[in-house]
């Protein structure tokens, strides 16, 4: 992370300030010793002064805090390797304590006169002064570098807080004993009081150069309820305690044993009003804004309810308004479907009736208009194979007669010879009858053709009708082998004898050719469609049977709605296993399907020798979609 918090002069001012104040110290205080004054050197002749080193220090600390506040890369360089440096004398001077190595730290970049100040050297670093420059100089380095992680700047605020506490215990203790600093009588050195206020000030800057993100600025910063419960109590904590350390100590040295007993008790009942009143003060600004804070809530929580039960009625109206509104538009938009899918169900009845209106005048007209031809054709073919076998008879009697033309008349024999040998006349007289015969089987052919074609339509029954449905099947087979040979899918039968059916025989049929044309479409090259029928329960039972690619399970529940297709546009209307559905229900029978993706479908309609006695009495008009028998199964 970047010290974006120093843009702010309410950190960067401290931080400079602080800066500022201690280089400003450390200065004084080799100035002193250069001009012997005492006053710079420890603010008091009676107090220890401070060493040369451990001015040095601060004013090396002090730039590198001043520099941090300005910011720049060059700042940075100086305050770190001023940090390092700091951090390296005190850790030197803490490892002359420890081990006795003569390092002489102390005379490295200053000489000053020896001596004593009561049992404490002259000019010496402190063991807890070299402890407090190892934590702020590795603070100070680790604050000049730009970007570092958050858990370093915790660390520093936490060095910086260790050489504040450092400074303040030395500062009390020579607020407690002015003449006798904390520590004296030991075979420690004890600190120099400039140098302990200069810790404190020091430890300040670091705090504030950390920034309020880290400790332990963190705990104070901010709006929340804990750090303003803080900044209210910590000053005054910190404040009544120096106070009362101040005054105990000042009674007990100033009066006898009789009178420090009543002054201690006058001093601690004034503590406790003193305490009384701090906390009366603090309850009094913490509770009356907490309870105005209580009140506000209350006052917006009733305010809150009320709008909350307005709107909640205006919902519900609102909601029920939207509800009924929503029933209307459902129950419009249903009628409005149902109507549309009843005028298109109307419109495809006229259709396929108009269709079947036209069919019938087609095959009439196409029937007679072959019939006739047809017939003399086939007359003239009948005369013509009986006449064609007398001159048959006849050139044989004439071959008989060869030799004698040959021997009376060569030249008419060699014309004779040369013409038999260019019609081919032994190969034309052993397969004219054959060639007859074909022409006989083809118009043979056309006549049932036409005839299959009014049997499959029915143009004459306009009503039920007992008919043997296998004859009808048979013929639905007949007419779609050009569409199953045009798809190359072969088209098998296994017709098993039928009771008599009651039927329209013209629907029956179409729904037939509706099934065969669906299995047809979902073969592929090389595929096989069966189809079976068997008697029933003394019904008919009518398989159509594919190996194909079967019906995905999402198109299962829709494939008899009217207009489903899963055919490309323009190839189908969607009502051909609609309207199968149909007739087998008006019939009385069923219609239903088993399909394996990618291995087939099997159609199977049970129709009962009659249908009921409804459809009997009203018999529907024929309705079918010859372009689009069913979805492909």
């Amino acid at each position: 992370m970047t010290r974006t918090h120093l843009a702010n002069s309410a950190y960067r001012r401290p931080t400079l300030a602080c800066g500022a104040a201690v280089a400003l110290v450390g200065a004084a205080a080799l100035t002193g010793w250069a001009v012997g004054h005492p006053l710079l050197l420890g603010l008091r002749a009676s107090y220890i002064p401070m060493a040369p080193n451990t001015a040095l220090a601060f004013i090396v600390l002090g730039f590198g805090l001043f520099a941090i506040g300005l910011g720049g890369r060059g700042s940075g360089l100086f305050a770190g390797a001023g940090g390092v440096l700091v951090a390296l004398i005190g850790a030197l001077r803490l490892g002359e304590f420890a081990g006795g190595a003569g390092f002489e730290v102390d005379e490295w970049f200053f000489r000053v006169r020896g001596g004593r100040f009561g049992l404490a050297p002259i000019g010496k670093m402190s063991l807890p002064t070299a402890a407090a420059f190892v934590a702020s100089g590795g603070a100070t380095a680790v604050l000049s570098r730009p970007s570092r992680p958050k858990w370093l700047d915790h660390a520093a605020g936490a060095c910086g807080a260790v050489a504040a506490m450092t400074g303040l215990v030395f500062a009390l203790g020579y607020l407690f004993s002015p003449n006798s600093p904390l520590l004296y009588g030991t075979e420690s050195i004890p600190m120099a009081l400039n140098t302990a206020l200069s810790f404190i000030v020091l430890g300040a800057g670091i705090a504030s150069a950390a920034g309020p993100e880290a400790f332990p600025l963190l705990r104070l910063s901010g709006p929340s309820i804990r750090a303003r419960l803080l900044r209210i109590f910590l000053p005054l904590v910190v404040g009544t305690v120096g106070v009362v350390s101040w005054m105990t100590h000042l009674i007990t040295t100033t009066s006898g044993a009789s009178s420090a007993a009543i002054s201690s008790a006058a001093l601690a009942a004034a503590s406790i009003l003193l305490f009384g009143m701090i906390c009366e003060r603090i309850a009094g600004r913490v509770g009356g804004q907490i309870e105005r804070a209580e009140a506000d809530l209350r006052q917006a929580h009733d305010l809150l309810e009320i709008k909350v039960e307005e709107r909640t009625r205006e919902l519900n109206r609102t909601n029920g308004e939207l509800a009924e509104a929503l029933r209307e538009a459902r129950n419009a938009h249903q009628s409005l479907q149902g109507a549309h899918l009843e005028l298109q169900l109307a419109q495809s009845r006229m259709l396929q009736q108009a269709r079947m209106a036209s069919l019938g005048q087609t095959a009439a007209g196409v029937a007679h208009e072959i019939n006739n031809p047809l017939a003399f054709v086939t007359n003239n073919l009948v005369v013509l194979r009986r006449e064609v076998g007398g001159l048959h008879d006849i050139l044989k009697l004439y071959q008989q007669a060869a030799q004698t033309l040959e021997e009376y008349q060569a030249d008419l024999y060699a014309r004779i010879t040369g013409m038999e040998a260019e019609v081919d006349l032994p190969f034309v007289l052993e397969n004219l009858d054959g060639l007859l015969e074909r022409s006989r089987v083809g118009l043979m052919r056309i006549q049932k053709i036409v005839a299959d074609l009014r049997d499959f339509a029915h143009l004459d029954e306009a009503e039920f009708k007992e008919v043997d449905l296998n004859a009808g099947i048979g013929t639905a087979v007949r007419l779609m082998r050009k569409l199953a040979d045009d798809r190359r899918v072969s088209i098998e039968t296994t017709l098993a004898p039928l009771p008599p059916t009651t039927c329209f025989p013209a629907k029956i049929n179409l729904v037939v050719q509706s099934l065969i044309s669906n299995a047809i479409d979902a073969c592929r090259p090389g595929g096989r469609v069966l189809v079976a029928t068997r008697e029933v329960g003394g019904g008919s039972e009518i398989r159509v049977s594919d190996d194909g690619r079967g019906i995905p399970a999402k198109d299962r529940d829709r494939i008899f709605d009217p207009f489903f297709t899963t055919k490309p546009v323009g190839e189908g209307t969607g009502l051909g296993l609609t309207i199968s559905y149909g007739v087998v229900k008006e019939h009385g029978g069923t219609i239903e399907f088993t399909s394996t993706p990618g291995r087939g479908t099997t159609f199977t309609v049970l129709l009962p020798t009659a249908p009921p006695a409804d459809a009997l009495a009203s018999p529907a008009p024929i309705v079918t979609d010859e372009r689009e028998p069913a979805a492909p199964a």
